[in-house]
């Protein structure tokens, strides 16, 4: 039997379906060098969460549960599976790891916009920096930076985002 013959009588069901190689499996959230590393973290502290995990828990405490850019909406504080997203960090994690877990390092915002308003942390994070003076807070944020501004490396210093923030510190 040729190939094209098995096939015709495989479609029509005369020959059983050919059997195939197991579904593959999904793809893992973490990788295991990641979990490894999340694991020797947690040893290296002596307790059950990770540097992170505590920093947002102790901000979470000093939250009032108000958005305060001003606009006055609630914070997410009260949720307990997504009081994180209602902390916005002033200078970015990943571009500033010196101050990345400072306990001066974040305001409250409003995460999910609603009918009418919009995601204020998204909108600190995404628009322009120069609408920061006009948020409610800004007061806040200046002294924040002032006291983190020591704490910076040189490299971080040079970034276009430090200096973007100095200038609008010391207009």
């Amino acid at each position: 039997m040729t190939y094209h013959e098995e096939r015709a009588k495989r479609k029509l069901g005369l020959l059983p379906k050919m059997e195939f190689k197991k579904q593959p499996k999904p793809l893992k959230k973490k990788s295991d060098k990641r979990l490894a590393e999340e694991a020797a973290a947690k040893v290296e502290l002596g307790e059950d969460e990770t540097l992170k995990e505590k920093w947002f828990k102790n901000r979470r405490k000093e939250m009032i549960g108000t958005c305060q850019c001003g606009c006055g909406m609630p914070s997410s504080k009260k949720d307990d599976a997504n009081f994180i997203s209602s902390i916005c960090h002033i200078f970015p994690q990943r571009l500033f790891p010196s101050v990345q877990y400072h306990r001066l390092n974040w305001v409250e915002r409003k995460f999910w916009a609603t009918n009418g308003t919009s995601a204020c942390h998204s909108q600190m994070d995404n628009k322009s920096m120069d609408l920061w003076v006009n948020f409610a807070d800004w007061d806040d944020i200046q002294e924040k930076v002032h006291q983190l501004i020591p704490l910076l490396s040189e490299t971080e210093r040079k970034t276009k985002f430090f200096r973007h923030l100095e200038e609008l510190i010391y207009q």
